[in-house]
């Protein structure tokens, strides 16, 4: 079949898809549909995404021309307050990790010791103390407090246990076959 105002032939693609079609992509008087690739695994593209709204393909062209982000068809959504401004997509609030050292532990832990004859909870302050101003992990501190533990244990408060209360038979009849 030929394109009825170029008379060039139309590809055998667009005919499949568009059996009606009477003019070759060229000359179409419609618009084109922006077609992306969706990314249905970590780098797989499986599917395609047809995008209609002339807004909504602008938006995507600017965007698919930074480079994708994440995988997913909503990949866009993570950029729709865009700056003009290229510094502005640099600015965000990364919090440097602290770096915890062997050394560091070993201090607070000895000090802790030194306090643990004298008063086991100022002992457990001072671990506390340095694991909140992130002088020592949550590791270290967990195991500086199973130290302190281990030398001086707590006492052990003993539970009771309430005796023999009668339990109605009703009651009973109904978790008879309660698994």
């Amino acid at each position: 079949m030929k394109c009825i105002k170029c008379n060039k032939p139309i590809p055998e693609g667009r005919l499949k898809i568009l059996p009606n079609a009477k003019e070759c992509v060229g000359c179409s008087s419609t618009e084109r549909n922006y077609v992306r690739p969706i990314i249905s695994g970590k780098t797989t593209y499986s599917e395609v995404e047809v995008i209609k709204n002339k807004d909504t393909k602008d938006y995507l062209r600017r965007l698919d021309s930074k480079g994708r982000q994440g995988f997913g068809s909503m990949l866009y959504r993570a950029s729709r307050n865009e700056s003009n401004s290229p510094s502005a997509s640099l600015k965000t609030n990364i919090r440097k990790l602290p770096e915890f050292s062997q050394e560091v532990y070993q201090n607070v832990l000895k000090e802790a010791l030194d306090w643990l004859d004298h008063d086991k909870e100022y002992a457990l302050q001072k671990i506390e103390k340095a694991y909140q101003s992130e002088q020592i992990s949550g590791i270290n501190r967990r195991y500086a407090k199973e130290i302190i533990e281990t030398l001086k244990p707590s006492p052990k408060k003993e539970v009771k246990l309430k005796v023999n209360e009668s339990v109605d038979e009703e009651i009973l009849d109904a978790f008879k076959y309660w698994k």
